[in-house]
């Protein structure tokens, strides 16, 4: 099997455009704001993400964030963002953690879930994390799982509604 995570660039195009076609645009916390645009608007967002990844143009309060696609054997099966960094206002107001990522519909139940996360992981070691904060919902028992198997740790309870889960990258 080939494994390969890319950073989300405007070139881009109808395979990623159809892959981020099977995730919500909510779906268990995380968002995809690419889902139900059209091709058109897809490229527009495309421009903006990679904007955003260089902390450009973001709304006020954001963070600057990198959107990464995960391929399998060249197939792109789900996505995920990593925020460069947090603050108070995220962890405890918000409830956001560090990364959030989701996998296709069509390629759920695969494994794919835990191997973008494990990816995902050692690009926040990359960009200088020693530890990753989460704040998954606590109903999704999946990522919960995937996040405690890759040595993560509840240290807390946001809103009765979330896990606090802490996972060291060193």
């Amino acid at each position: 099997m080939k494994i390969e995570l890319k950073q989300l660039t405007r070139d881009m195009g109808e395979q990623e455009y159809k892959m981020l076609q099977g995730i919500l645009r909510v779906e268990n916390g995380f968002t995809n704001p690419a889902y139900d645009l059209s091709y058109a608007e897809y490229k527009k967002w495309l421009k903006e993400e990679v904007k955003h990844s260089k902390g450009k143009g973001l709304p006020d309060g954001w963070k600057p964030y990198t959107t990464y696609i995960l391929y399998i054997d060249d197939v792109p099966v789900g996505y995920g963002r990593i925020r460069h960094s947090s603050d108070e206002y995220l962890e405890n107001v918000v409830g956001a953690g560090n990364l959030g990522y989701g996998i296709s519909k069509e390629h759920r139940r695969k494994g794919y879930g835990n191997i973008l996360f494990q990816q995902l992981l050692k690009k926040c070691k990359e960009l200088g994390y020693n530890e990753i904060k989460l704040f998954p919902l606590k109903t999704n028992s999946a990522t919960v799982r995937i996040m405690i198997n890759n040595g993560g740790k509840i240290i807390g309870d946001f809103k009765n509604e979330k896990h606090i889960i802490l996972i060291p990258t060193e």
